[in-house]
């Protein structure tokens, strides 16, 4: 039955009750009809329900069901799958709490709400039971309580509303960086949101995000030409202004999270190696990588750092992929790179060069062919650098001590470049010799004694019998392996 029907159906019930002579029946109270108009101090709240098997009980519960629904719909809030675990908690122990007093007529448990009459009308015919029950709620605690729930369930709104507001006002001061985040985390909240237009909220903060995001650009000041010497310092930092807008007076953007990426050398290759930076109360980064380890051109590479919002948008649901890919295609086009270029000051310093070959068992081979190829690779850059006849068995050991104390006293070299090479093994495959080399080579600086270079290295070579593919082996260490290692990383 429709509780339009059942309104009707009851009030034919207490007017059979009002006409009729049974004493049995009393006179129905005019308040299960009309429900009290508020006084000075209350509002009143009239509950009812019906039996059919005549329990009462079970009606006067079912009564309290029906006047919690006036009470929530007095308070204005709904329950949805995104209201708070602390909303629905709260709602749940006051919605027990207003049955408990209607089935129980405490009025010890809700402050300014307790029940003043109740009143049963029964049908003898059938037997049916309907049972109405009066509240009256002191006005003011009913009102306080309707702001304690409201409240609750007003954060549905609210994370959308107040981070677009936040992001608007940090526009406003200049911060659209930190903006993009806050209309990011409204984007965010509008997507799991019922509240009304939930959809144009989200669309509008992707828009929003975007128009931040299009005024924000990096700006080198026209400085270019970064120099720097291996395994020197850099002379001065790296300078990048992050501006929002366009032309020379676009002003600077201060506290922006960036993201700096170098390279430096792992093994034979380069890697990149990633810092955090931030931009001052003008805008700028300032920003000095360690001293480079290579030589060679290379680049500094300056983005924003946007993950904590890339992390937010991960959130959304597959739905609004396309607004996810849009914005985070936009994140990761806002970066800089910087060109600069690293050179060595080593050809400009006068260097000799000893190395030993050695055969499998430990030998002196003749011919010095890692020594003359490794010549040869510093001789075509321009070195300063000779060879200088050494005693090879020391050279074997690697005795460092006692190699710089039997260097030449008075030496016309500042740079000693040391090192034994020693064949592997040499084996045939299908007619063809392949050798495998290593040598271990050292640079010290003759006047301290300082090591400028320690490397070991390997190399194979290929040849058409054992002599020619030893050869091409150690000539491979000195003029690649040795050679190109040097020249990308002495000083």
């Amino acid at each position: 039955m429709s509780k339009n029907s059942f309104a009707v159906f009851a009030a034919a019930l207490l007017l059979f009750a009002s006409c009729a002579t049974i004493p049995a029946q009393q006179k129905a109270p005019d308040w299960t009809l009309n429900t009290p108009k508020p006084d000075a101090k209350n509002t009143f709240f009239v509950g009812y329900a019906s039996d059919p098997n005549g329990d009462v009980a079970k009606a006067t519960g079912d009564a309290g069901a029906n006047m919690l629904a006036d009470i929530m719909k007095y308070i204005g809030v709904k329950v949805s799958v995104n209201s708070t675990a602390e909303a629905k908690a709260t709602l749940d122990s006051y919605s027990a709490n207003i049955r408990s007093t209607v089935t129980s007529q405490s009025n010890n448990r809700i402050a300014g709400f307790s029940i003043k009459d109740k009143f049963v009308v029964t049908d003898k015919k059938t037997k049916q039971v309907i049972v109405y029950v009066l509240a009256s709620y002191a006005t003011a605690d009913l009102e306080k309580e309707k702001k304690r729930i409201a409240d609750l369930f007003q954060e549905s709104i609210d994370a959308v509303a107040i981070p677009e507001a936040q992001g608007r006002s940090l526009i406003e001061s200049g911060r659209y960086y930190e903006a993009v985040r806050k209309f990011v985390e409204a984007v965010v909240a509008a997507s799991g949101s019922d509240i009304d237009n939930a959809d144009i909220k989200l669309e509008r903060n992707v828009n929003n995000a975007r128009n931040a995001l299009s005024k924000l650009r990096f700006d080198t000041m026209g400085v270019a030409g970064y120099k720097a010497l291996v395994s020197q310092p850099f002379a001065q930092p790296f300078r990048v202004k992050l501006v929002a807008g366009e032309g020379d007076a676009a002003p600077g953007v201060p506290g922006a999270a960036l993201l700096v990426s170098y390279q430096r050398k792992q093994g034979t290759r380069l890697v990149s190696k990633t810092d955090t930076a931030m931009t001052d109360q003008t805008g700028l980064m300032s920003y000095t990588p360690p001293p480079p380890d290579f030589v060679g051109k290379a680049k500094l590479l300056v983005r924003l750092d946007f993950q904590s919002a890339s992390d937010l948008l991960d959130r959304l649901p597959a739905k609004y992929e396309a607004f996810r890919t849009s914005l985070s295609d936009e994140f990761r086009s806002k970066y800089v790179e910087i060109g600069y270029e690293i050179s060595s000051n080593a050809k400009n310093v006068s260097m000799a060069v000893a190395i030993v070959d050695l055969d499998e068992n430990g030998a002196a081979v003749p011919g010095g062919v890692v020594q003359s190829s490794l010549l040869e690779a510093l001789i075509k850059q321009k070195f300063i650098v000779r060879g200088l006849p050494f005693d090879q068995s020391l050279l074997a050991k690697m005795d460092d001590a006692a190699i710089l104390a039997a260097l030449p006293s008075g030496g016309s070299f500042a740079r000693f470049a040391y090192g034994a090479a020693r064949m592997d093994n040499v084996r045939s495959e299908g007619g063809t010799f392949i050798a495998t080399a290593k040598a271990s080579v050292k640079v010290v600086e003759t006047a301290t004694g300082t090591v400028l270079y320690s490397s070991e290295k390997a190399s194979t070579g290929l040849g058409p019998d054992e002599q020619s593919a030893r050869r091409a082996a150690y000539r491979d260490l000195g003029l690649n392996a040795l050679g190109k290692d040097l020249l990308a990383s002495l000083p």
